[in-house]
């Protein structure tokens, strides 16, 4: 396992493109190898400067995304796209919508573009979305254009991973109130209304202007159009120059700690939404798990879990609970023990750890 993780670090950091896809793949998978893996990457210095753009589902942001990518190569930077597709309802995978609109910029070898599947994460970022980014910095580029799912409120995690963050609000929402609601906005960097050639996006930057006093902070508002290029020069000049000002230079190091203390915890939650999915009943009505370990001790090797039958649940529905968390933790190689298992009173305990690493 050392040998191997140690000739995919090289071959990353040396701009392997193949080898890139195996790592990035490798962190969809299995957080905690990866994790190792961004370890031998750390002394690799980061350069790239990350761009978050976030908005409402129909806000235009692949078609933006993919503008702005034409734009940057231009400008001969190397941009790498993280493309945070929602979940397939039967695979748990990522739909690839995004990836198919970014458009013809993928064939480009400057650039990359991978997909990724949100499995659940409310946040609009998993952990192995940013482990996939520190892996594409380790792998040189110098822009890495990161674009959420578009989920609004809940969608906080960009801001901690990005240099900076571009809220995308297209014009013709129905209540321009959103402007002020919305607590996402409050946290851009930069502002874009899209479609700035159709008559609603005058009425979108106006809301936009007249809520800006409200914030602490009133970002910028770029009107652009993806259709006739309007605006689309000066909002990459205005990203380059705010990247430039605003790195972060903790984010590695952070983030690979981050990774390793949270991946137990997030690979729980991920099985809570793959039980979701697979089992003939609701898991949730069924019954209760209860995460025992304090929220200050996740960093631990294990975690303890306690299901109970809920009054309307039943044997059967604790078994099923059990069988599918053994069977769905080693999918992402982790290990699930059955301890303290009291059927009379229906309730058991579960033990969540990490299975012995022995390949890729």
């Amino acid at each position: 396992m050392s040998l191997l993780l140690d000739e995919l670090a090289e071959r990353v950091a040396a701009g392997d493109r193949p080898a890139l896809a195996r790592a990035l793949s490798l962190a969809e998978r299995d957080p905690v190898a990866a994790a190792a893996l961004l370890s031998r990457l750390a002394d690799k210095p980061g350069s790239a400067r990350v761009i978050g753009i976030t908005g409402p589902p129909g806000a235009g942001k692949s078609t933006l995304v993919g503008v702005m990518l034409r734009q940057f190569l231009q400008r001969g930077h190397h941009v790498a796209v993280l493309a945070v597709d929602p979940s397939s309802p039967v695979t748990g995978g990522a739909l690839l919508g995004d990836r198919f609109r970014i458009g013809e910029s993928a064939t480009d070898d400057r650039s990359f573009i991978r997909s990724t599947a949100t499995r659940g994460s409310l946040g609009g970022l998993t952990i192995a979305a940013r482990q996939m980014v520190e892996l594409m910095d380790a792998a040189g580029f110098d822009l890495i254009m990161v674009e959420t799912v578009g989920t609004g409120q809940s969608e906080m995690d960009i801001v901690r991973l990005a240099d900076l963050v571009l809220v995308v609000f297209p014009p013709g929402l129905g209540d321009e109130l959103q402007a002020i609601k919305a607590g996402i906005l409050e946290l851009a960097d930069l502002l874009v209304v899209t479609k700035s050639d159709t008559a609603g996006a005058n009425l979108a930057c106006q809301a936009l202007q007249t809520a800006a006093p409200l914030w602490r902070n009133a970002p910028p508002i770029h009107p652009v159009s993806a259709l006739t290029g309007d605006g689309i020069a000066a909002l990459a000049d205005a990203v380059l120059a705010h990247a430039n000002t605003s790195r972060q230079p903790a984010r590695r190091a952070r983030h690979i700690t981050e990774t390793v203390s949270r991946s137990l915890a997030d690979s729980f939650q991920s099985l809570r939404h793959e039980l979701d999915l697979r089992l003939a009943f609701n898991p949730a009505a069924g019954v209760s798990m209860q995460l025992l370990n304090a929220e200050h001790d996740l960093q631990a090797s294990s975690l303890q879990v306690t299901v109970s039958v809920r009054p309307d649940g039943d044997l059967f529905q604790l078994g099923a609970v059990a069988g599918a968390f053994i069977v769905l933790a080693s999918e992402i190689n982790l290990r699930c023990i059955v301890g303290d298992l009291d059927m009379a009173g229906g309730r058991m305990q579960l033990l969540l750890e990490h299975a012995d690493q022995e390949r890729l």
